[in-house]
């Protein structure tokens, strides 16, 4: 495979100031009154495009969630704020996660300021780690851009190193998630 070292530059500068600058809406910015399942795709897409534009929320989805008791189900048709955070958590992890995991640190039952809170520490943990991630790239690309040799070895290490990070990432995560159970479990003894 072979890399052309502007086109990547150009690239990799788009994507680090992509990251930086992308952050899911707090739960402030949710729309404050009830709205149908098309008005609720349409804003779900809207805040995930920058996750996977290929990946668009369906009606189906969400009917699926709602089946699986992991959001709350609509009232008299309509969606609010609390439905737009699962959703949010929901489509931010499941990639990442089990579904499993994501219901520990999102009970299914969880509403009001309790909801609210852990949504906007949700955003705020997802904002740092953007940021943390774009810091890490920033280590292997820029060294990687202003060598003159082996562009082409060294793109590899950094698709490898963000791919491998990723699984570890997500490895940590569910035992993390696992030893939160762990203690709820001894706490409740």
């Amino acid at each position: 495979m072979r890399y052309h070292k502007e086109s990547f530059q150009s690239y990799y500068q788009e994507m680090s100031a992509a990251l930086r600058g992308y952050a899911l809406p707090r739960w402030e910015d949710f729309p404050d009154l009830e709205i149908y399942m098309d008005q609720m795709i349409v804003l779900i897409n809207r805040y995930l495009a920058f996750q996977d534009n290929e990946k668009n929320v369906t009606a189906s989805m969400i009917n699926n969630y709602v089946k699986a008791r992991l959001m709350p189900p609509p009232v008299r048709k309509k969606y609010g704020r609390a439905h737009l955070a699962y959703l949010v958590v929901i489509c931010t992890l499941k990639d990442a996660l089990g579904m499993a995991v994501i219901e520990q640190m999102f009970p299914p039952g969880m509403e009001g300021e309790l909801l609210r809170e852990r949504y906007n520490a949700f955003v705020a943990n997802q904002v740092k780690a953007y940021h943390f991630v774009a810091d890490n790239i920033d280590s292997v690309a820029i060294p990687l851009l202003q060598e003159e040799n082996r562009i082409s070895d060294r793109i590899h290490d950094l698709v490898m190193q963000v791919g491998v990070s990723a699984n570890i990432a997500k490895n940590i995560a569910e035992r993390f998630a696992a030893q939160q159970e762990t203690e709820a479990l001894d706490t409740d003894k």
